[in-house]
Formats: C-alpha cells, sequence, structure tokens
C-alpha cells in the first residue's frame, strides 16, 4: 500500500493542467484552461481545468475531479495505478507501507501482470536488436536501409525477435511469467501437439503503446522474401490491448498534435515512423483498419482537424472512402492529401526532403468532400445518370457534418464544381437531413423508449405531436435565417438582453398536466438558449452568433453579470469589443445608494422592474419566432412548388397549416396583426 506520506506528496506536487494536457489540447481562458470532454462526444470545449483550485470539471457531463480522477478515469486505473502513474511523472519516489512480492501484484491485478509480460517482451526485443549479431546484421540493417536514425529505432522502441522457434518463450518461462499469460497476449502459440512456439519469430517488432506510454500489443513485421507468409502478424485483443480504441504511434505524437493543431492518419506502423523520421511528428496510423468512434475520441481529446493521407491506388481510396462517415459526424474537420502515383507514405517520406515534404502536404492538403466529389466526378464522366448518383453520395456526406454554417460552406463549393445552383443542392440537402432525421426517429421507436411509448398513446388519443408541440422548435437543424431589417434589429436585441441582463431571474408561465397555469423562475440567458439552443438555429449575423457562442461559455463560471460585461469589453476580438462597448458603454446609468437614504424613492429602471423585464423578454423571443416562422413558411413553400414526391408533399401541407395557425398564436400573445 502506498503511504499517505507519499500520496500527500503526489496531491501537493501534481499540476492539474499539465496532467490533463497530456490527454487534452487545453487553451487559457482567463485563469482557467478549456478543452473538448474526453469522457462524451464533445464537438465544443466543455471541460474547464482551475489551476488554481486543481480541479477539472466538465459542464456537459458532469465529469469532476482531481489529478488523480482525471487519470484514473481516462485510463481507466485503479487509484493506486493512478498514484503510480502521477509519480512516475513528478519523478516521486513510492514509499511502501509494506512490501508486496510479485505474486500479490500479479494476484492484485491481472491487467497489471499482463502489461508487465508486455513490459519484458519489449525489453527482450530491443535487447535482441542491438545487442546480438543477428539482431545487428539482420534487423538493425532493415531498419538502417529504411532511413530511420538510431535516435528514432529507440523512440519508438523497435526490436526484433529471433529465428529460434521458442527463444523467446523459454526465455519468459524461465523469468517466471506464466504459459497462459503469453498466449493471452498472443506472444506465444501453442500447436496441436501441445508444443509452444513464438508467434513473432525471424520478425522486426513493433509495439504499440497507449496515450500513456504503457506497451499493449506488437506488430510484427517478416523479413523474408517470397514466401507465401503474412507479411504482418499483429497481437490479439486481449485485457489490455482493444485495437478499436488504439492508434499507432499517438503517444509520441500527442505534443506535435496539440502544437500543429491537426493530425495526419496513414495506414500502417512503417508510413508513421517514416513520416516521424522526416520530420512530421504530427501522424498516428489506424494500423490497416476503419476507423473507429473509439479512435475517432481519441484524436478529439488533442485536435478538431485530421489529414487523410492517401496512396495513389485508385481502388484503395474508394475502399477507404466509405469508412470517413463517423468522422463528418463527429464535426471534424477532415482534409485529404493525395501522394503521387506509385507512392505511399512510408516511401514518398523516405525520398523527400524535410522542408520538401511539410511544403507537399501544405500546398495539396484539400477538404475531404471536394476531394470525394473530384473523385466520384472523373469517374462519372458525363453520364448524367451517374453523375446524379455521384450528386447524390456527396449530399449524403454533407448531411453527415452536423455544423450548419460548414454545411453551407461546402455546398457553395460543391455548386460551383457540379455546376448546379446552391438551391438545387440546398433542395436535396434538405430532404437528406430530414430522411436522417426521420430514420434516427424511427430507430429510437423501435428500441422502445418513453417517448416512443408516450407517442404511441397520444395517437390512440386521436392527437398527434405537431398539435401538441410548439412548431418553432420542430424546425429543421439546416435552417439558416435570411437577414433583414427587421430581424437583424430583433437579433441585436436578444443579443443585447443576454450581455446586459442574462443572469437576471425573470417568472416563466408554465401549465401544469391539470392545465392550471403555474410561474417559475428562470436566468434570462437560459430562457433566451432553451428556446433556441435545441434546434441550432444560427443568427443571420455572425457577429451576434459569436458572441453568443462566446457568452455560453463565460457564463458557466461567471460569479455575476459585471464579469460578463468586463469579458467582453476587454476580449481579443475587436470587433465583439467594439460592439459591446458601443452599446454598453452608454448602459443605464446607476443609481447612488444615498439616492434612496436621503430621499426615500425608488427609482424604477428596467434592472430592478421584474414586470418590465418579463415583458421585454417574453416580447422579443415572441417578435423572433415570428421571423423564424416566416422564413421556414418560404422554405415549404419552395420545397412544395419543386418536389414531386406526393407523400413527402402531403407532409409538407401539414407542416405548413401547423405553422400558420402557430403564427396566428404568437400574433394573438403579440396584440399584432400578421401582414407578411
Amino acid at each position: 500500500m502506498i503511504s499517505k506520506k507519499t500520496i500527500d506528496e503526489i496531491m501537493m506536487t501534481a499540476k492539474i493542467e499539465e496532467v490533463v494536457g497530456d490527454f487534452v489540447s487545453l487553451k487559457r481562458r482567463g485563469q482557467n484552461w478549456v478543452g473538448v470532454c474526453p469522457f462524451h462526444d464533445d464537438k465544443n470545449p466543455s471541460m474547464y481545468v482551475s489551476p488554481r483550485l486543481g480541479i477539472f470539471n466538465c459542464f456537459v457531463c458532469d465529469t469532476k475531479g482531481n489529478a488523480v480522477h482525471f487519470v484514473m478515469e481516462h485510463e481507466k486505473f485503479s487509484y493506486p495505478e493512478a498514484l503510480r502513474y502521477l509519480a512516475k511523472k513528478y519523478n516521486i519516489n513510492i514509499e511502501e507501507d509494506a512490501e508486496k512480492t510479485k505474486e500479490q501484484v500479479e494476484e492484485e491485478s491481472k491487467k497489471e501482470s499482463l502489461l508487465l509480460v508486455n513490459q519484458f517482451a519489449e525489453t527482450y526485443f530491443i535487447e535482441q536488436l542491438f545487442d546480438t549479431e543477428d539482431g545487428r546484421n539482420i534487423a538493425l540493417s532493415y531498419f538502417k536501409e529504411r532511413g530511420y536514425n538510431e535516435a528514432t529505432i529507440k523512440k519508438f522502441k523497435l526490436g526484433y525477435n529471433p529465428e529460434g522457434w521458442d527463444t523467446f518463450t523459454q526465455t519468459a518461462l524461465k523469468k517466471g511469467y506464466k504459459k497462459e499469460q503469453l498466449i493471452t497476449l498472443g506472444l506465444t502459440k501453442e500447436s496441436e501437439s501441445g508444443k509452444l512456439f513464438d508467434f513473432f519469430h525471424g520478425r522486426v517488432i513493433f509495439p504499440i503503446h497507449s496515450a500513456l506510454g504503457k506497451t499493449l500489443g506488437f506488430g510484427a513485421r517478416t523479413l523474408k522474401q517470397g514466401e507465401k507468409i503474412a507479411k504482418y502478424f499483429n497481437s490479439p485483443e486481449s485485457e489490455v490491448y482493444h485495437k478499436s480504441d488504439i492508434l499507432y504511434g499517438f503517444f509520441f505524437a500527442k505534443k506535435a498534435i496539440r502544437t500543429h493543431d491537426n493530425v495526419y492518419l496513414v495506414e500502417g506502423y512503417t508510413d508513421v515512423i517514416s513520416m516521424f523520421t522526416a520530420g512530421i511528428e504530427n501522424v498516428v496510423a489506424s494500423s490497416g483498419t476503419a476507423l473507429t468512434k473509439g479512435q475517432i475520441k481519441l484524436i478529439a481529446t488533442q485536435t478538431q482537424n485530421i489529414t487523410l493521407v492517401y496512396d495513389g491506388d485508385p481502388a484503395g481510396i474508394k475502399a477507404s472512402l466509405r469508412g470517413i462517415d463517423m468522422l463528418l459526424e463527429s464535426g471534424l474537420n477532415v482534409q485529404t492529401v493525395m501522394l503521387p502515383e506509385g507512392e505511399d507514405p512510408d516511401s514518398f517520406a523516405r525520398k523527400t526532403s524535410q522542408e520538401d515534404l511539410k511544403a507537399y502536404f501544405q500546398e495539396n492538403s484539400v477538404s475531404f468532400i471536394l476531394f470525394k466529389a473530384k473523385m466520384l466526378s472523373k469517374d462519372a464522366g458525363n453520364d448524367p445518370m451517374k453523375r446524379a448518383g455521384m450528386v447524390n453520395e456527396i449530399i449524403q456526406n454533407v448531411a453527415d457534418i452536423p455544423d450548419v454554417v460548414a454545411r453551407a460552406f461546402y455546398i457553395k463549393e460543391c455548386a460551383e464544381l457540379f455546376q448546379l445552383s446552391e438551391e438545387t443542392l440546398n433542395v436535396q440537402l434538405r430532404k437528406a437531413v430530414w430522411k436522417k432525421h426521420e430514420g434516427a426517429k424511427a430507430r429510437k421507436e423501435e428500441s422502445g423508449k418513453v417517448e416512443s411509448r408516450r407517442e404511441e398513446g397520444r395517437k390512440r388519443e386521436g392527437t398527434s405531436t405537431s398539435d401538441q408541440v410548439d412548431v418553432v422548435e420542430q424546425l429543421p437543424k439546416q435552417l439558416k435565417l435570411e437577414g433583414d431589417n427587421r430581424l437583424a434589429e430583433i437579433e441585436k436585441n436578444i443579443i443585447l438582453l443576454i450581455l446586459k441582463y442574462g443572469m437576471f431571474e425573470i417568472d416563466i408561465q408554465e401549465i401544469t398536466e391539470n392545465g392550471d397555469p403555474f410561474y417559475s423562475k428562470s436566468r434570462i440567458d437560459q430562457y433566451i438558449f432553451d428556446e433556441f439552443h435545441h434546434q441550432q438555429i444560427q443568427f443571420s449575423n455572425p457577429l451576434f452568433q459569436n458572441i453568443y457562442l462566446e457568452y455560453s461559455e463565460v457564463a458557466k463560471t461567471a460569479p455575476h453579470q459585471d464579469v460578463i460585461k468586463s469579458y467582453f469589453s476587454t476580449i481579443n476580438d475587436k470587433e465583439i469589443a467594439d460592439f459591446v462597448i458601443a452599446h454598453l458603454l452608454n448602459d443605464e446609468p446607476e443609481i447612488s445608494e444615498q439616492w434612496l437614504l436621503r430621499f426615500d424613492i425608488v427609482t424604477r429602471n428596467v434592472s430592478n422592474n421584474i414586470h418590465k423585464l418579463n415583458n421585454i423578454v417574453e416580447e422579443t423571443i415572441l417578435m423572433f419566432k415570428l421571423r423564424v416562422i416566416e422564413q421556414y413558411r418560404k422554405l415549404i413553400l419552395r420545397e412544395i412548388a419543386e418536389n414531386s414526391d406526393e407523400k413527402l408533399e402531403q407532409l409538407m401541407l401539414q407542416k405548413l397549416q401547423s405553422l400558420l395557425k402557430r403564427r396566428e398564436e404568437i400574433a394573438k400573445l403579440l396584440g399584432a396583426v400578421v401582414t407578411f
């Protein structure tokens, strides 16, 4: 057991921002740091790290704690394992209250014992490479022929398993490691006759490391030519090695990925090492498999930008294109680089100077959507049906992208490439997004979730969701507001409301299940966010959209409204600062407390008149809804005119009818007559 003295020293020494920063790319925000949370599918930075308090906290999934808790959660370590990791990181000697034997350690943690076996194997392979004649003459010369210098070989801990049938296995058994452990890890195989042999014999070794540098498994390449045997052998899945959660080279690339805010993805071990040797260190490999959610999540902890490096093999490229959907759905910015014909990352990096290699990647990096569009366009030629199918396939990819602004840019670029109007592509995009939405809804209903049962109950009672839910809350996520003078003024008022009074509380009327009204308190900013955030409606003015997004982050930790005003008044973004200062500098004058004491008069202004504030907020939101509904009405009418699908047209007409009904209800609440 680790002594209390050692634990106290670890707690005092470990810096939360350094520990979290080993796994997540952090950016300073005031006194704190922010980054993408690795514990849920995070698109925008939602995890805050406070050096002053020594804690991290995700405001979305609510995962929180100190440095030890972070390591435990991220690496699935036990408490003692996390303490040992931090002690090693900060060079702290561990004092144990009672000495443990090797057998006790193995019994305490099977996982830890397997990692110890892998560590032994890695050390053995390295020794065989550098300290034996065969290793130096056969394996080391092979690595150096590929251009790997000794520093790179040692950094990646490359090794060699000699030709002997069971040399490694017998050595491991003599050292006290168990046959079952060796077989579980795939280091040793057992024949039908019960004879043990080295799985990797006669091969050079590529250790596979975790994000912390732990040795989880191995890849091994044969050096024999012309024989009908697999070029690569890899460790099997085990309690310590889950291929779908690992990227080869990630441990060595983390720092460079954060520095360059980008990661290059290649296919194999030698691709990674050759590019690393050539000076491109922010590179990882999927080890010949399609990307998984676990691997994508790992990438997202370090950067939101990924560049796929393709060799000149058209067949291989087309096969890999099908596995990129998850990258787009995750919200990552996906770029591609096409290497010259006949080259792969390994060969190209070995024959190209560092300066020329970096220049090539920078000059030939294009967005994945456009790369795929050009590839498919070349295959489709001038055949109208093939080109139509190609366009629809690209639209499906664009529909996978969650960010509506990014979609708009891709549609614009694709319109130019395909020589089609943006509106034509947008019509198809809306249909694609609609179908995805409907498909997700159907899957949710099939899973037997509570909402599905409620919907069925409403249908049996003769009612429908569209009759009960605010139409505005059902707006399509791809709806992009078109600016007009009145809308611009309303948007500005919304932004000023949250900047001036966001943390003030107002009374919100709600209805009980029995139809009785009651009032509850709500912060103004939360009320506004609830109204618009769920459907991701974008402000037509990019400035207001940027302020809205920035506010959503700042408000999580701001203790009072003055802190928010001060933050936006001194923000580095000049456009935002100019707008805020112009509208807040001449804010309502503060009334001296002496005024009340001397004259016993309470001044009534918007900040202390809750009734007036209620009215302003509600009227502003209702006016905004009216404008949004009108834009949606125009969109539906346009789709009805352009659509030839009778079933979809009927659905759109039903939506239009509900929309007009809701428009009249909002107008009545405002005491206004709709004239548009």
